[in-house]
């Protein structure tokens, strides 16, 4: 065969035949197209009846109208002196000698493994398996041929996975060049958590936060939505350390400013509630324990790199054993589980300070999370030797607002189901200018996104409903550990939640009110409130420090 002569038959995308890499004119019939591709993939040759079954299941001549094809398909793949065609009066078949079928092609390229492969021929594999198997070659009349067109193209979906995966795996020292593959492999496997992580991770390791951030929360809803199973890789991915410039971008484009230099990055760990939610949590300096109550809009490794949150792990874990957490719902942490009553968030504390082996510890509670702190130092007396409450309240909004502070949440909670994960910011930004009133266009983009990558919008809606009607007032007198409580005097998110700090500290024996001054409901570095935080709360440790025990 000379190599002018030589035929190519493309199964994948539109079908095609080139000679001499030269597109041909493909017969009009739908059905001698069919034909044609059905004889060059399976590669043998089949009865006249079973092709007049598939193709012409009809009463008139269907051996007429399989030679009438026959007549058709031969001068588009026989040369002078070759007649691929091969047929007699009981057999039909395709010669394919001289002829290169593309996907047969990749069969045998796969059939030994990638490892003997360059990436290069790796890479030109995995592109040439983008078109879909007879794309548009569709014939509803032949249900046989149906069949076989559906098991074909799950095969080639199937080979695409392997070839993607060991491309995927080749290039994972080098995460920019991996992304496209992963990106590519993740859709085709939506219910396989292995493939969103990897691209989770990937993302992550290029310092794309903004895209692993949301891939990680639309594979959480895929995964979901397919009830696979899960091994908690997707989690651990979403654990990556950050790449140096993994900052959130500014409106203009422009990267926010390199978060300033910290210690080195705290591990995260995983423990398991009484009622089986899988919380992420770290612990990082040594000295007297400190616990963190797990608060809302939180996540471990973002909060890390984030001007909202770093400094209080800076601080206090300069002379303490600093223990904070995503809980459930947030963050790292299951969100599946969506019992956000105080009890459910007592479980979740009470897991980290047994995983810990914590025996007696310091417990610092801010917002909604106080109401964590104080539900646990009253079941847990003889654990908590110093509670700290900032900005808390021991009851619901329902309870202690007024009919205009209620039907502004209700409101809130109604525009957080719709607009929380979209991607105009603009609701996330009334929420920030609520929480946040002092931040600077750098914060407010930090805190824009830590609403985005800490938890879902039905968790944020469901976390805010949940803060309506719980009441603890009755549990306040039994707290014995020294409590400090603080709070800012002019918090424009919670504008009557000072009212709930008086009264905590009305009822807790002994302890003290601290007003600070700030409208900031979550304090700001170069806020001069947070520098009378910290120092109140340091005195206030120093007094009979906790001692670091358990097993």
């Amino acid at each position: 065969m000379k190599a002018k002569d030589l035929l190519r038959v493309c199964v994948l995308g539109k079908l095609a035949v080139l000679r001499d890499n030269t597109p041909m004119p493909l017969p009009p019939s739908k059905k001698t197209r069919a034909l044609l591709a059905y004889l060059a993939v399976t590669a043998r040759a089949h009865s006249r009846n079973r092709l007049c079954a598939m193709f012409w299941n009809i009463p008139d001549d269907p051996r007429a109208a399989l030679r009438w094809s026959l007549s058709r398909l031969r001068p588009l793949v026989d040369a002078p002196g070759c007649q691929r065609i091969v047929a007699d009066r009981e057999t039909v078949g395709l010669d394919l000698d001289g002829i290169t079928v593309d996907v047969l092609a990749l069969r045998e390229f796969a059939r030994y493994g990638a490892d003997p492969v360059s990436t290069d021929a790796l890479r030109a594999a995995t592109d040439a398996l983008e078109g879909d198997f007879l794309e548009g070659l569709d014939l509803p009349d032949c249900p046989e041929f149906h069949s076989w067109c559906t098991a074909e193209r799950e095969e080639t979906r199937q080979l695409r996975v392997q070839l993607l995966t060991a491309l995927v795996s080749r290039l994972e020292g080098v995460p920019d060049q991996a992304l496209h593959a992963a990106r590519t492999l993740s859709l085709l496997e939506p219910a396989d958590e292995a493939a969103q992580a990897t691209l989770v991770r990937l993302l992550r390791a290029a310092g794309r936060w903004r895209e692993a951030a949301e891939q990680f929360q639309h594979a959480q809803q895929r995964l979901d939505e397919f009830a696979a199973v899960r091994t908690g890789s997707l989690r651990q991915a979403a654990q990556q350390p950050l790449h140096a410039d993994a900052r959130p971008r500014r409106n203009d484009g422009e990267l926010a400013a390199q978060p300033r230099p910290h210690p080195a990055l705290h591990d995260v760990q995983f423990c398991w509630t009484a009622d089986n939610v899988r919380i992420a949590y770290a612990s990082i300096g040594t000295g007297p324990p400190l616990v963190w109550t797990g608060h809302w809009l939180s996540h471990l490794a973002f909060n890390w790199e984030s001007p909202i949150w770093r400094h209080w792990t800076e601080e206090f874990a300069r002379d303490h054993s600093f223990i904070h957490f995503d809980q459930r719902g947030h963050g790292l942490s299951d969100w599946e589980d969506r019992d956000f009553s105080v009890d459910a968030f007592v479980r979740d504390l009470e897991a980290v300070v047994d995983a810990l082996g914590l025996e007696r510890f310091a417990l610092l509670g801010s917002s909604r999370a106080g109401s964590t702190a104080i539900a646990y130092a009253a079941r847990h007396p003889e654990r908590v030797s110093h509670l700290v409450l900032y900005g808390a309240f021991a009851q619901g909004w329902r309870l202690w607002g007024n009919a205009a502070e209620i039907e502004r949440r209700e409101a809130t909670i109604t525009l957080t189901r719709q607009g929380w994960g979209q991607d105009n910011p603009a609701f996330r930004r009334m929420l920030t200018s609520l929480l946040l009133p002092d931040a600077t266009p750098e914060e407010v983009d930090w805190f824009n996104e830590l609403q985005r990558v800490s938890v879902s919008a039905e968790n944020a809606a469901l976390l805010q409903h949940s803060s309506a009607d719980f009441n603890i007032l009755e549990v306040l007198p039994e707290i014995v550990a020294p409590t400090l409580v603080l709070h800012c005097r002019n918090d424009g998110a919670v504008p009557f939640s000072f009212d709930q700090s008086r009264l905590i500290a009305s009822r807790v024996p002994g302890a003290r009110l601290v007003t600070l001054e700030s409208r900031n409901h979550m304090l700001l570095p170069r806020d001069p409130a947070w520098a009378t935080f910290v120092s109140e709360v340091r005195r206030f440790l120093r007094d009979d420090p906790p001692t670091l025990s358990g097993g």
